[in-house]
């Protein structure tokens, strides 16, 4: 138990170091040898927790779910597309705060969900909560029967991605969600007449 303490304090130590060292010089500028020296351990011990330095940034990425529980949490009430609306822009928020790390991240999951072959876990972590989202408001009766929920999850996480790569320079939260909602309500009226 005490083992897995240290485990658990020295991993904390070296995210919290290399995201300092990443906003101040940048990811692409940062070794692994100066977060290592930053933390007071060896390089060999960094390895132990991270296979790459991209991983760290994955595991960064990955510790944003319990907020984005919360943000699903806490817009539970009105109609299906201001709640998603909400939640991306508590997304977007954070993503706005931290943008310096947090594109990075972004990139560096997508690099691997590239490399690998697959989706990114992060990136599925996320569809998942949006799409539970969306199977709630079916069974309370705000969306189609027939919707798939999984499909459409993909979509609006698609949606939320494309407009933070796409508007890559803007860090204005209220015109991140002006894009945003426009390419929603496209989604939510659909396409065409057939």
């Amino acid at each position: 138990m005490l083992r897995d303490a240290k485990k658990k304090q020295t991993k904390d130590l070296i995210i919290r170091n290399a995201m300092g060292l990443f906003k101040e010089k940048g990811y692409d500028q940062v070794t692994v040898e100066e977060i290592a020296a930053m933390c007071g351990i060896a390089k060999g011990t960094f390895f132990n927790y991270f296979p790459k330095k991209e991983h760290l940034l994955l595991e960064v990425s990955g510790s944003y779910m319990p907020l984005l529980s919360q943000w699903i949490g806490k817009h539970r009430e009105g109609p299906l597309k201001e709640r998603l609306l909400l939640i991306l822009r508590e997304v977007l928020g954070v993503y706005v705060k931290h943008a310096g790390v947090l594109r990075v991240t972004l990139i560096e999951t997508i690099r691997a969900a590239m490399e690998s072959g697959s989706e990114s876990s992060n990136l599925i972590l996320f569809q998942e909560a949006i799409r539970s989202v969306l199977e709630e408001a079916r069974k309370e009766g705000s969306l189609r029967m027939e919707t798939d929920c999984g499909s459409l999850a993909s979509v609006i996480v698609g949606v939320l991605v494309h407009t933070v790569v796409t508007r890559a320079t803007c860090l204005d939260p209220d015109e991140l969600m002006k894009t945003l909602r426009l390419q929603l309500d496209l989604i939510w009226g659909g396409i065409g007449r057939e």
